[in-house]
């Protein structure tokens, strides 16, 4: 484990930040600092899934990462400038769900990952994710939700975008607690996660297969 997956796996924030900020004067690759974030950030969410940790303390984990985001990216603009964005994802939290810190993650690093992320916010309607979606032209979108009551909801906001005439444009993948344990085929989504990480992955498969 490096300095700053060490630092962040015991919220140690004021040490994490000050090692990205050493680590980006001297140079150093940004896409591999937040790579090693990343790392610290699912050893994290690992202690949390154990029991060992309760959830204000992987919020806060959360946070610091989107903090260390904030620096990093930058430095990953200036490395792929004149180069073209991967693709561009819309990504949102479906009506009746506020939660925002596992979209939040997601939106960091996709864009750390060299994405256009179109964040839609929190408790988004159908209709907006139509309307985002013919706006933007995303390559995927992204719903997010906690509760079990998100479950029908996203099944529904996949058929509003199917009977708009949408779904054959987009890859549609969801996640969040429970959610993201559901298989895709009852939401009608392409593909269900509760990890971060693995849903990065897929859009990066998505969009390397569309390049």
């Amino acid at each position: 484990m490096g300095k700053l997956s060490a630092a962040l796996s015991v919220l140690d924030k004021k040490n994490f930040l000050q090692v990205v900020k050493a680590e980006l004067d001297s140079g150093r690759n940004p896409l591999d600092l937040i790579e090693e974030a990343r790392e610290g950030l699912q050893k994290v969410g690992e202690e949390f899934e154990k029991g060992n940790l309760f959830l204000m303390e992987l919020m806060r984990a959360a946070q610091i990462f989107k903090e260390a985001a904030t620096l990093i990216t930058p430095k990953i603009k200036e490395k792929g400038q004149g180069e073209e964005a991967k693709g561009k994802v819309l990504i949102g939290t479906v009506s009746g769900d506020v939660h925002d810190l596992g979209k939040g993650i997601v939106a960091s690093l996709l864009e750390c990952e060299g994405f256009e992320v179109v964040d839609l916010g929190v408790d988004v309607p159908e209709k907006i994710f139509v309307e985002k979606i013919k706006e933007h032209n995303p390559q995927v979108v992204g719903m997010s939700g906690l509760l079990t009551t998100s479950i029908p909801v996203m099944g529904k906001t996949v058929q509003a975008i199917a009977d708009a005439g949408l779904r054959g444009d987009v890859k549609i993948i969801v996640g969040g607690g429970v959610v993201g344990e559901v298989d895709p085929s009852r939401i009608g989504a392409d593909f269900t996660t509760s990890n971060a990480n693995e849903g990065v992955r897929m859009i990066n498969k998505w969009t390397r297969k569309r390049g």
